[in-house]
């Protein structure tokens, strides 16, 4: 060990003879921290049993002894910094008689309230007058006993020793640790390493979820150096992806040598928690016990800290439109997603990145990025870490025979096609431009991924594509049938999503108007009255993730479940507030753009949305009829001109009912 340093190695068990008795073999060893369980905390009769067990089987060791409290209480409910229940006034002291009793100088508890997806996303902002109760009780029931409280930091999601999936408003972030330690001074700190890790990773993949902007200052050596003068233990294990937790050391990405070492100088205790997969038995753990003890004897150095970056400068969108983004179904995309390999066509644009930083998060094999425009992909490349695993590709959809050549190079399991051109003024000045990439380019995607033997494909469409009332809608209804005639043809899964307007997307009225209001200048509204669904940047990633999930359960179509429903006026005043601004927004009116109706629908005629599958997202419900893809297929000449192929297309999609959908 460093000198001056006086961190004591610890194992984890739970007060059980038999799991006590596993851990210390092999010794010696020179600590245990002993996990109460919610039976142990019952009643008084419980706890007594819990501290003769300990004590009768560290009889005869010389070992440093900590605890850490239950995270439920013998009633079920989760241990919730908000609730100040008699059960757990009841269970806190309890927890502090067995820390006093078999010698631990602290108690860890959570800092956490835990909810399920559906109830975090409804939530009120957290109650902090009761959070405040609860940490001033527990401060002073420990200190009553002669032990020092102590509040863990937390991962983003909460998989609960007693099964499920949960996410906490608090405890995640190194800020919420401090902030109550301000507020209850009594307070000191557990630091878990893979929980800090985990909630790095979520932050860079969807920051919006937790109020945050990106992962800036969530590194490993800032939360240790914050959280520093009030650290007592340390939890290590290593961590990968989003939901990658309690790793054994060197079997994730964490850098945790360096951590420990200066950990080391920091906390009384460093404790190898480490998941095994049969609790009874502890190699996993006893390993990493024994690699703290190598890392803990080296000199410990400053901690490497990441380059600073660019601030985004994005607004939180989410706010704006006042509620949560949905909660990723993690652990069904993380099955999807971790290890394989994924291509996004129009990977630069504002949702291709958005969805590629949401999907490193899972760990894919590769995540390929494909866009023609050369600024954007440069810019992406240099934004993201050099380890991550994305390959940009320079490439124009409507070239076939380079997209096969990208596709096949790639060896893609699924393909996000987002690659489209997507104004609808500009469309009927262009329909033409618009014909060769939204229609033909997608076809060449399509015909690819067939050829390539990809098993999912997802192309973005438009709630425009309801109605069909423009020829940008027109084209996004067509792509909707070629997905279908594609999944047909081949026998893969090929599903079509309906975005809404998403806030924040580059070229969108929602960033002019920020970058309006910010610089306290006129929104220019085409008319206030226009009634438009709205999501965020977010909502448009799990939506595109999701529907690969559809797409297996042979959804051909599908949509936003619960996009907010504003007119433009509505929107700019929201965003004029979002920017500081205040009094009603100073507003010019433009009048409406070609193409463009007043109102828009989720489905169409034969149409209807179903059930929500995951947050955010519903399948709908109806035939996708495959009639004009049929036509076009047939008169499409195997060596054409540009312009022949072109003038098929423009045809069938001129052709009176052609792209009508299938009627009930």
């Amino acid at each position: 060990m460093s000198a001056g340093s006086a961190a004591i190695p610890q194992l984890k068990a739970a007060p059980r003879a038999e799991q006590i008795a596993e851990r210390l073999e092999g010794g010696p060893w020179r600590g245990l921290e002993l996990a109460l369980l919610p039976p142990d905390v019952a009643d008084d009769e419980a706890v007594a049993r819990a501290i003769d067990t300990v004590r009768r089987g560290t009889d005869g060791h010389e070992l440093a002894l900590t605890v850490e409290a239950p995270v439920s209480w013998p009633s079920g409910a989760f241990v919730r910094v908000d609730r100040l229940t008699e059960e757990a006034r009841a269970c806190i002291e309890r927890s502090a008689r067995f820390a006093e009793a078999i010698g631990s100088p602290v108690l860890t508890i959570h800092l956490y309230a835990p909810l399920a997806p559906d109830e975090f996303r409804a939530a009120p902002p957290l109650d902090e007058e009761a959070v405040h109760e609860f940490l001033r009780f527990f401060a002073v029931a420990c200190e009553a006993r002669g032990v020092t409280p102590l509040v863990e930091n937390v991962p983003p999601v909460l998989r609960m020793r007693v099964g499920g999936v949960f996410l906490s408003q608090v405890g995640g972030h190194w800020r919420d640790l401090r902030r109550w330690h301000a507020r209850v001074p009594e307070l000191r700190f557990t630091f878990d390493t893979s929980h800090a890790g985990l909630f790095r990773t979520f932050a860079a993949a969807y920051p919006s979820l937790f109020g945050l902007e990106s992962d800036e200052e969530l590194d490993l050596a800032r939360y240790v150096e914050e959280l520093a003068p009030s650290l007592e233990v340390a939890h290590v294990s290593d961590a990968h992806g989003l939901v990658g937790e309690g790793l054994p050391l060197g079997d994730g990405e964490l850098d945790l040598d360096p951590v420990i070492r200066r950990l080391g100088e920091l906390c009384r205790f460093v404790v190898a928690e480490v998941n095994e997969p049969d609790p009874a038995r502890s190699p996993a753990m006893k390993d990493g016990y024994r690699r703290i003890e190598q890392a803990l004897a080296a000199a410990a150095e400053p901690l490497p800290r990441p380059p600073r970056r660019l601030p985004t400068g994005a607004a939180d969108w989410s706010l704006v439109l006042g509620r949560r983004d949905p909660v990723p179904a993690l652990l069904e995309l993380q099955e999807r997603f971790g290890g394989r390999r994924v291509l996004v066509t129009g990977g630069a644009g504002s949702i291709g990145r958005a969805l590629a930083s949401f999907l490193g998060g899972l760990r894919p094999e590769r995540i390929t990025l494909v866009d023609t425009h050369e600024a954007a992909l440069t810019a992406d490349r240099r934004a993201r870490e050099p380890v991550e695993p994305v390959a940009h590709v320079l490439c124009d959809i409507r070239d076939a025979g380079r997209v096969e050549r990208a596709v096949a190079e790639a060896r893609p399991d699924v393909v996000f096609h987002l690659a489209a051109y997507k104004h609808v003024d500009w469309a009927e000045l262009y329909p033409e431009e618009f014909v060769d990439t939204n229609l033909a380019g997608s076809w060449n995607v399509l015909r690819a991924a067939e050829r390539a033997g990809v098993d999912t494909v997802v192309v973005a469409s438009t709630d425009k594509a309801a109605l069909a009332a423009s020829v940008y809608g027109r084209t996004k209804r067509f792509m909707e049938q070629l997905t279908a005639f594609a999944a047909r043809e081949a026998g893969g899964r090929r599903i079509a999503v309906r975005f809404v307007n998403v806030l924040g997307t580059a070229g969108s009225v929602s960033e002019l108007f920020l970058r309006q209001a910010r610089e306290g200048i006129p929104l220019t509204v085409t008319d206030a009255g226009m009634i438009r669904y709205w999501i965020t940047m977010a909502h448009a990633a799990t939506l595109a993730a999701h529907s690969a999930l559809l797409a297996r359960e042979d959804v051909a179509l599908a949509t936003a479940s619960d996009a907010v429903t504003l007119t433009v006026g509505d929107l700019a005043e929201r965003i004029w507030r979002a920017a500081g601004r205040r009094g009603a927004a100073a507003v010019d009116v433009v009048g409406i753009r070609p193409g463009e109706t007043m109102s828009e629908v989720l489905v169409g005629p034969g149409e209807e949305l179903g059930t929500e599958r995951f947050q955010g997202i519903a399948p709908i419900e109806g035939d996708v009829p495959t009639a004009a893809p049929a036509w076009v297929l047939e008169r499409l000449p195997e060596r054409g001109s540009r312009e022949d192929v072109r003038a098929v297309w423009l045809e069938a999609l001129s052709r009176p009912g052609l792209l009508a959908p299938a009627t009930r």
